[in-house]
Formats: structure tokens, sequence, C-alpha cells
């Protein structure tokens, strides 16, 4: 096995035994399903905002990032218009649709990315600063941004146009799209390290971020299930497609005609090969947006990414 493919079997692992504990313990009766939205209100509520804020704080953009920024941006809007288009064109119900598009457009980026870019291009920090860069700002900012929209919009929960003023409220006055805000204007400031309230506040941020791996693991085991939802076959196979076949041609193919380097290039192809984001069935457990379908396609991605992410990196890259 390849260094890529032994780092992304690791990270599977044990973030698979984390998701697994959860489901023992609520067939144990020790957790319930019941208490999904209680955790993933936590999360969209406190552990994300304190996520995003100490992110984007702490990682300004460049102008050398940009181009590669962009690049990673147009790849996974383009995948959220063709994963909404094969909902339409295959005939998925409303949450089911909503359910591929947050699956099928931005990767784990943060949970397996950052450790594969430091096996892959070992001992060189330029490569591992560009890549949460890049990461955070291609893809963290716009699952942020886009997915909770997707999630309100396709979920249960709404009726018609009649609820569009409330999302809107919702959406904007969101601990999310707060933190967001904030995030980008701290990173503007430019706040230099040495003064005790700045430093201690980012300690605390740092903190409630190291929450976040945890509390999607109890998620994803509380909504996971052996049986799998209508369609769902149909379901994986466009999301396994788009997020991560589609997603990293486009990133090559783009980076490319806009002549990025070489290392940037090959950053992009393995940030956009990653399984979907743990946090796109939080978002759907928290807007009853199809969690258990999301659920299980985000969980399929990450069983099937030890091979698939070796295997795509090493045909483009």
């Amino acid at each position: 096995m390849s260094k890529v493919g032994l780092c992304v079997a690791e990270t599977v692992i044990a973030f698979t035994l984390l998701v697994l504990a959860t489901y023992w313990m609520k067939r144990k009766g020790v957790l319930k399903q019941e208490d999904s939205p209680v955790f993933a209100r936590l999360l969209t509520q406190a552990v994300l905002p304190a996520t995003i804020l100490y992110q984007l704080w702490t990682h300004p953009m460049s102008s050398e990032s940009f181009t590669p920024v962009l690049v990673m941006f147009l790849s996974g809007t383009a995948a959220l218009v063709i994963s909404w288009l094969a909902g339409v064109l295959l005939k998925f119900d409303r949450e089911s649709t909503g359910a591929l598009m947050i699956v099928s457009s931005f990767g784990s980026s943060a949970l397996i990315g950052y450790p594969i870019i430091q096996f892959a291009f070992e001992n060189n920090t330029w490569a591992l600063a560009e890549g949460i860069v890049i990461s955070e700002l291609g893809v963290g900012l716009p699952i942020f941004i886009f997915c909770p929209a997707v999630a309100m919009y396709f979920g249960g929960t709404f009726r018609g146009t009649e609820d569009l003023k409330k999302l809107a409220k919702e959406y904007f006055t969101s601990p999310i799209l707060i933190a967001v805000v904030l995030g980008l204007a701290g990173a503007q400031m430019r706040i230099p390290d040495g003064m005790p309230v700045v430093d201690t506040l980012r300690e605390a941020l740092k903190m409630a971020q190291g929450a976040t791996v945890v509390v999607s693991a109890i998620i994803l085991g509380l909504q996971l299930s052996v049986q799998p939802p209508r369609g769902f076959w149909a379901l994986i196979v466009v999301s396994i497609v788009v997020q991560m076949l589609f997603q990293p041609w486009m990133c090559n193919t783009v980076s490319n005609l806009l002549e990025v380097g070489a290392e940037n290039r090959q950053i992009l192809i393995l940030i956009s090969t990653m399984p979907a984001a743990i946090l796109g069935p939080v978002f759907a457990s928290r807007y009853n947006c199809a969690a258990k379908t999301a659920t299980m396609l985000t969980f399929t991605h990450i069983v099937i990414s030890p091979v698939l992410v070796p295997a795509v990196f090493s045909s483009l890259a």
C-alpha cells in the first residue's frame, strides 16, 4: 500500500471505530437516535462556530493562494449543480436530492486531507500551510455557507415560498454565518500574538475545535442504519462519481488552464478526492433533510476512500 493509502486507511479506521462505538451504544440503549438533534444543535450552534472562527482567523489568504482557492471553490460549486441536476433527472425525492447535493459537493478536507498532505509532502511545511488555506477557504468556507442553506431549503420542514423569509432570517442570523464573517474580518485585522486576552480566546476556540470530530462521529453513529434507504445504490453511485472522480478531474483540468504550480495542483487533486465531509449529515440532521441517507452516503464514501483516493491521485498527479 502506498504512503497516501496507508495514511487514509489509518484515519478512516480510527474514525470508523468512533462511529461504530456510538452505534453500539445506541444498540445497548446508552444513547438513542432521538438524541441526534441535540448533538446536531450542539455542533451547529457552538462547536462549529468556534472552529470556523479559529480556522479563518488564523489562516488568512495570501495572493499566491487565491487561484488554487478559486479552483477548489469552482469545483465544489460545479459538483453542487451537477448533483442537483442528477437528482432532478433521476427523480429522487426532495430530501434525498438535498442530501445528495450536500454529500457530493465539498469533501472531508480536514479529517483526512491534512494527514494525507503531511504524508504526501513530508517535511514540506509550505505545502501543509498551503493545503490548510486551500482547504479552509476553498472547501470549509463553502460548506459552512452552502450546505446549511441547501439542508434548510430541501429539508422536510420547508413548505414553499411562505417559509423563504423565515429561512433567510434563520440563515443570516445563524452562529455559523456570523462566525464566518468574524473569522474573515479577524484574518484581515492581523492581530499580533502576545496579547493575553487574544491568545486566551484563540486557545479556547482551539479547544472547542477539538470536539468537532468526536461530536460528528456521534451524530453519524446515531443516524447509521444497516438497512439502506430507498434508492441508495443510485445515490451512492452518483455521489462517488461527482465527489471523488469528477471533482479531481475538474481541479486538474482547470489548474492546468490557469497555470497553477505543480505542488498546488497536486494539493488540489488530493483535497478534491476526499470523501464526503462528515459535517454533511450534521446539517441534514439539523434541518430534517434525509439525515439517514446523508449518513449512509458519507459513511460509504469514507469506507472506500483508502482504495479510491490513492488510485485517483496517482492517475492524475
